[in-house]
């Protein structure tokens, strides 16, 4: 072997799995695309083609406009940002214009996007739900016995953690309130599970951040001064005025609300800062850098948080082996307190090394969550090998084994 490093994955499996049962950690997630994708849901670049094709044939020109006059690579996130940028400069009339722009036109492309892109995340997921209810059945069978709440912070758009957890039974909290159209509160989000005070919610709930904002969210005028304020309304399409509130675009939409996006950046750096915690990320690739820095700076100021990301890895060229990608790793050697979980290799406390396999299982019934003896990869940077994984903890499903069992791999493991 030459000297070079290895990282035991059944070892790596069961210390993974003590950082989960603990329940004087504060605990969090960081769900990023990966996890929508891995059931269907299109990423970012398939989205941007999706979106398009949804669109009218004015509306696609205009679309196209704007894409051409960003940068190589824009996707509909970029489009979206320029779109209300320029909505914004040229006002509400039809005389001054950019690129055949002008300010009623590019309120029509920006709620025309947004009504495209809710169309396409609203669908049914082409290979269902299974990971995030099987996320959501371990939340149900753990949240009674932590001392904090889990909080959920995820980049996307779409409903899938939400219907899980409702259809479970999980009760969770996202900072709004109310019924007929309910509003976001700030200072519920804001306010220190330490005090219950207030207006925050018992600790068993689980919280749910969406940094990017929802398919729900709305921009709503209402009353006589026409304020506007951020509503969450399920099953309600963006009509007139009424814009969803996706993407953390311009700030033009502070009014006398904080909008939820800042609001839940501050809770996931109070988090980070916040004693002795663990964040888990899947699906997440590290491409936003504001949440990075956000992530870097809970890393360097608390010695007590612990950060594990798992990575689907990106593909070799001209094939389809998954490797871990060189920037990923790198911020895994940089910063001792992440762990970084790829197929091929990992990074723990700034070691790089490629994995050893765990040991011989006893029959082919046996087949590890976490590992994949066929093409000799660690799983867990796939969002269904992690819910297979959660599975263990609470003995239902086809594996039908409870954390114990992970617990022996890694004391075979060890012999």
């Amino acid at each position: 072997m030459n000297g070079e490093p290895f990282h035991d994955a059944a070892r790596a499996a069961f210390e993974l799995r003590e950082q989960l049962a603990s329940d004087k950690r504060r605990l969090a997630f960081l769900m990023g695309a990966g996890t929508s994708m891995a059931v269907g849901v299109p990423g970012i670049d398939d989205l941007t083609s999706e979106v398009e094709k949804k669109l009218s044939e004015t509306m696609k020109q205009l679309y196209g406009a704007v894409r051409s006059d960003l940068a190589d690579g824009a996707n509909v996130e970029n489009i979206l940002d320029r779109v209300r940028l320029l909505r914004e400069l040229l006002g509400k009339g039809e005389d001054k214009k950019h690129n055949g722009l002008t300010g009623k036109n590019s309120r029509e492309l920006d709620i025309s996007i947004c009504k495209a892109i809710r169309d396409i995340v609203c669908e049914e997921p082409a290979k269902g739900m299974s990971p995030h209810t099987t996320f959501a059945q371990w939340l149900y069978a753990s949240y009674l016995s932590r001392g904090w709440p889990v909080e959920v912070f995820t980049t996307n758009y779409d409903l899938l953690f939400e219907r899980s957890m409702e259809q479970v039974g999980v009760p969770f909290f996202d900072g709004f309130i109310g019924s007929v159209a309910p509003f976001f509160a700030p200072e519920s989000v804001d306010t220190d599970i330490r005090t219950q005070e207030g207006v925050y919610p018992p600790r068993t709930w689980t919280r749910l951040w969406k940094l990017h904002g929802s398919v729900n969210w709305h921009i709503l005028k209402e009353g006589s001064d026409r304020k506007s304020y951020v509503s969450r309304l399920s099953g309600h399409a963006p009509v007139g005025d009424d814009q969803l509130m996706i993407f953390p675009t311009r700030e033009k939409y502070i009014d006398s609300r904080r909008l939820p996006f800042l609001t839940y950046q501050d809770r996931l750096r109070r988090f980070l800062s916040s004693g002795e915690s663990v964040l888990f990320i899947l699906g997440y690739s590290f491409s936003d850098e504001h949440l990075n820095e956000i992530i870097f700076q809970g890393l360097r100021g608390n010695n007590r948080l612990a950060v594990n990301a798992f990575m689907f890895g990106v593909p070799e060229k001209d094939g389809d082996t998954k490797y871990l990608s060189a920037p990923v790793a790198e911020y895994g050697r940089t910063y001792r307190n992440m762990s970084v979980y790829g197929p091929d290799k990992a990074v723990i406390g700034g070691v790089e090394g490629k994995w050893s396999a765990p040991p011989q299982k006893k029959s082919d019934h046996e087949a590890l969550s976490y590992w994949s003896d066929q093409e000799n990869r660690f799983l867990l940077g796939d969002f269904y090998a992690f819910a297979s994984y959660l599975e263990r903890f609470i003995g239902f499903g086809n594996e039908g084994r409870l954390a114990a069992a992970i617990s022996t791999e890694a004391t075979e493991g060890k012999a």
